[in-house]
């Protein structure tokens, strides 16, 4: 039997339960939606969304732990199976908005999926083993957490993750992918300070110690490093403080950047070279440097092509539009799924919110992220992942089969 046969062909008496009970819950998970969007917060600030999100996980018979492993705007929302122990599947909310853009990243819709998928999978839960968990995760967008839950425990006992993003205008799901290929990129953020002198600019100059000709010399640096790395990686980076007055040399001055790698090992060797480049420009102008981390380590996505498989299965079963996969597909931006992704099987589908291309973390996006079709796929995610967690629930193999696949990976990935 393969994998793609057990969600296809075996009669799933919980399919029109799960759906139906998603469709008729449209209004209501649309509503939450655009009330999340109306209301943006930045990471662990997402006291409304998640009170909201939590209520209505409540009030539909979930028992709902707030503030799950000490962090405040996170929750943890289980149901349990009526046929006896099983895995315990998980499904992963976001609700976190962006500085200046609201929900640019449309994690407006991720909540929306997220909250659709428990619902309707908690439709067939009676007949099936196990348990079902719809987690919240806040602070996507930076605050890395997902990694503060990890680290808290909360994914103890999880066997399978689930989650899914905003994907501009394509739907994809890639299912042969190579045990050594991942998605996304593994980044780290450094804050770069460098103490220098004051002194009159015009006056008495040769008293001072520029500071913020060190970030410059950084920056420079920095851009002759980037002919000698890897095309997958990505340093970018801003000019926090550069001094007070122009006829002030600028004693203080501090930059911050972020570095990605489609590998987390070959970013390691990346992020030594910036920092000599950075050691280099506190030599050349004489100032003291500080370098702290500004940014929790995010890994690179370990894909899993057994749950690509039967969420691919399950997204053409209620008719989802999926498009072709192309070799760009791959994710460039990073996220803290990576980190989850790294520690047991799980799977986020991205999906189509616009007609046309538009960028992430963007107005456009933001627009989407509230419009119709923003809002008819998520609700076509929320039932293609409720349908793929009873799967899980329902076929130990399939569990089995995605850890099998999981530890395969982690096994060519490391000796890559």
């Amino acid at each position: 039997m393969s994998v793609l046969d057990v969600p296809s062909k075996h009669g799933r008496t919980y399919e029109p339960a799960i759906t139906h009970r998603v469709e008729s819950l449209r209004a209501e998970l649309v509503g939450i939606s655009l009330d999340i969007h109306a209301h943006p917060e930045l990471n662990y600030q997402e006291h409304h969304a998640a009170r909201v999100l939590a209520d209505a996980l409540e009030r539909h018979g979930f028992e709902v732990e707030r503030a799950t492993g000490g962090v405040e705007t996170a929750f943890r929302a289980t149901a349990r199976g009526g046929g006896g122990e099983g895995p315990t599947v998980a499904i992963l909310a976001e609700y976190d908005a962006l500085p200046g853009i609201g929900h640019g990243c449309g994690h407006n819709l991720i909540a929306m999926s997220a909250l659709g998928a428990g619902l309707g999978a908690r439709a067939a839960l009676d007949s099936l083993p196990g348990s079902l968990v719809v987690l919240g995760t806040p602070a996507e967008e930076g605050g890395g957490g997902k990694i503060r839950l990890l680290e808290a425990g909360v994914f103890d006992g999880v066997d399978i993750a689930l989650s899914s993003h905003p994907g501009s205008n394509r739907t994809v799901i890639r299912t042969d992918v190579p045990l050594e290929e991942s998605s996304h990129l593994a980044m780290v953020g450094y804050r770069f300070e460098y103490f220098g002198k004051a002194a009159h600019a015009a006056a008495w100059p040769q008293e001072g110690i520029n500071a913020l000709n060190a970030v410059i010399h950084l920056f420079t640096g920095i851009d002759a490093l980037r002919q000698h790395l890897r095309e997958d990686v990505r340093i970018h980076g801003i000019i926090t403080d550069g001094g007070v007055a122009a006829n002030v040399v600028p004693e203080f001055a501090a930059a911050s950047f972020m570095l990605r790698s489609r590998s987390r090992d070959y970013l390691k060797e990346v992020v030594e070279k910036v920092h000599k480049v950075a050691e280099g420009a506190g030599v050349m102008t004489g100032a003291r440097l500080e370098i702290r981390a500004a940014h929790p380590p995010y890994e690179n996505v370990r894909l899993n092509s057994v749950l690509a498989r039967v969420t691919k299965t399950n997204a053409e079963a209620i008719g989802m539009h999926l498009d072709e996969p192309r070799p760009t597909d791959i994710g460039s931006a990073s996220t803290d799924f990576g980190n989850v992704s790294q520690v047991l099987p799980a799977f986020a589908l991205r999906f189509a919110v616009s007609t046309e291309a538009i960028p992430g973390h963007s107005i456009l996006m933001r627009e989407a992220a509230q419009s119709d079709l923003g809002h008819e796929n998520a609700l076509n995610v929320a039932k293609t992942l409720a349908l793929t967690a009873c799967d899980l629930l329902n076929t130990p193999a399939l569990v089995a089969a995605a850890r099998e696949e999981f530890a395969a990976r982690e096994k060519a990935q490391s000796s890559g």
